[in-house]
């Protein structure tokens, strides 16, 4: 049998019919030749079977592509994740069963409908990145975010898209809720633990200064018939209950956030001192590497000081065999901003954080020390980005660790008094005083009275107006106002400045509190405060926000108004 294709074969014969059959030069006996019909005839029933048997075998065909793309379409409606075909807008073209069962929708529903319309307004950003990211690498793309079900129900849903011809791209959606809650879950168990090894290193130190502020006032009671020891273990005790102050400050920076309490500082005595404390009892050494003309700051004295501390303890802890840890600090210009920076360092030489450890170590209670809390560098952290900076870290196994911090440098050149002053300033004229705490009334009342004012007490809100009202009518009013922030069940400071401001919208208000980074604290004259007072505070943080309030008025030192 001839191999030449049937197409050609069926042509050929035809046109040698048309031939036979149109030719003028020969008889009609000749046209009628049985041998020239009868050989086109057995050609042609030949054509005609191997016609019937390629169109057996392109039915048989035919039947088998039905058969793979009805297999192909239950595999596809049936499989336990989700698929869709989306276009270059990000339209779904096609969509399996499981994907509209996600959804809770109908499959036709989903046609030409954008799928953005149901990922979850907090993971809208994420989504459009994702797209972006496919459309400009085209590589897949994978994320974790929330969708959104037609019941209004959230779950949780891995989506991979991967790249399609004309743009269009292939989305691969599968739920992840029960596995999502599951990690949470793991993740809440490690925090318990976490807190417990916090809850018992916080235990520890407050005990440690606990021991050492009542031992020194044992002794000072001992001692009470020597004016100078008395008056040296004192000033012991007074400098334990900075190191428990310190210890608050950073417990409340980590769990609460805030506004930091910001004044120009001068960031060479605040390194030396901070790092000089940290590197106490150790056997590490350290070198100091300061420009002398740093930029001053903007910032919160204490936190700033706070993030130094813990940097160089970090860096401590991890030379347990000793070293020496490098500080520096620097100008710098960003280049295309033009902004001034000052650009600190703490250098250690320990064994340096392995590279999947790095990217986690300012995650909270993340911790690879047997006895840490996880909660250092986390704290830095978050002070420094409410500072408007950045910290960062980079580490080689077995040379060491350098974290860096970047913050923005004061356009002002004039750096801030010391919040504690050595000077006690006398005072005269009556001070209303609220606080919850009956410890804290007689206390600050008996310091006020030291330094020559007249003090009443109030424990709320509602007895602080109505004893300011009275006094104010019996023309006697109040020279200050001293209030505390957080009164439990009922009016608290900010409430009551509110109240007072009504009766007497040149009140001069105090705002007091141990939640030293609140927004009241950081913002105090947006609230109608007039200035603030850290709990706990000694007599010279007193007499100083005394002298503040009332000195531009003309009231401290002066005669004035008695009280009742």
């Amino acid at each position: 049998m001839t191999t030449q294709p049937l197409s050609a074969r069926a042509g050929d014969l035809r046109r040698r019919a048309e031939e036979l059959a149109g030719r003028e030069d020969v008889s009609a006996e000749e046209q009628r030749s049985p041998g020239q019909i009868q050989k086109l005839l057995h050609e042609l029933s030949v054509l005609m079977i191997e016609l019937e048997m390629q169109n057996e075998e392109l039915r048989r065909t035919q039947q088998e592509l039905e058969v793979s793309r009805a297999c192909h379409f239950d595999l596809y409606d049936l499989a336990p994740v989700g698929y869709l075909t989306l276009d270059e807008q990000g339209l779904i073209l096609e969509a399996n069963l499981r994907a509209a069962t996600l959804l809770g929708v109908e499959r036709g529903f989903l046609l030409k409908q954008p799928l953005s319309r149901y990922i979850s307004p907090e993971d809208q950003e994420s989504y459009a990145l994702q797209h972006k990211q496919l459309t400009g690498t085209g590589t897949a793309q994978s994320r974790d975010m929330r969708m959104l079900h037609a019941d209004g129900s959230t779950f949780w849903a891995h989506l991979q898209a991967n790249p399609a011809q004309k743009g269009e791209c292939w989305i691969t959606l599968q739920d992840i809720t029960e596995l999502w809650q599951a990690r949470q879950e793991l993740l809440n168990t490690q925090k318990i633990e976490s807190l417990g090894i916090l809850a018992g290193g916080i235990a520890h130190d407050f005990n440690n200064i606990l021991a050492s502020i009542v031992g020194y006032i044992s002794l000072a009671r001992l001692q009470l018939h020597d004016p100078e020891k008395a008056k040296k273990r004192l000033e012991e005790a007074e400098k334990a209950t900075d190191r428990a102050k310190d210890l608050a400050k950073q417990l409340l920076t980590f769990a609460r956030g805030g506004e930091p309490l910001k004044k120009i500082i001068d960031m060479r005595a605040i390194l030396k001192e901070a790092v000089g404390f940290a590197l106490l009892g150790s056997n590490v050494n350290c070198v100091f590497s300061l420009a002398d003309d740093l930029w001053p700051l903007e910032a919160d004295e204490g936190q700033i000081a706070q993030v130094i501390h813990n940097l160089v303890l970090n860096a401590v802890q991890a030379m347990s065999e000793g070293g020496t840890v490098t500080v520096s600090a620097e100008n710098v210009i960003a280049s295309e901003s033009g902004e001034r920076y000052v650009r600190l360092s703490v250098e250690d030489s320990g064994a340096g954080i392995p590279e999947e450890n790095l990217l986690k170590i300012f995650d909270p209670y993340f911790t690879t020390k047997q006895h840490g809390s996880g909660l250092g560098l986390a704290t830095c952290f978050s002070i420094i980005k409410k500072h408007g900076g950045k910290i960062r870290a980079s580490s080689r196994i077995g040379k060491g660790s350098t974290f860096t911090v970047s913050l923005r440098a004061s356009l002002q050149e004039h750096v801030s008094e010391s919040d504690t002053r050595k000077t006690v300033s006398q005072g005269r004229g009556p001070v209303l005083v609220m606080d919850d705490e009956k410890m804290i009334r007689e206390v600050t009342q008996a310091l006020l009275e030291e330094l020559g004012y007249t003090v009443e007490c109030a424990e709320n809100g509602s007895e602080t107006v109505e004893l300011y009202l009275k006094r104010k009518e019996e023309g006697l009013p109040f020279a200050a106002v001293i209030l505390d922030l957080t009164v439990p069940g009922e009016l608290g400071g900010r409430e009551t400045i509110k109240n007072l401001l009504e009766i007497d919208p040149d009140v001069k208000a105090i705002a007091c509190s141990g939640y030293t980074n609140g927004p009241a604290m950081a913002t105090y004259r947006e609230y109608g405060f007039s200035g603030v007072l850290c709990k706990p505070f000694r007599l010279e943080e007193l007499s100083a926000a005394m002298h503040d309030l009332l000195i531009p008025h003309g009231t401290a030192g002066s005669p004035g108004p008695e009280s009742p």
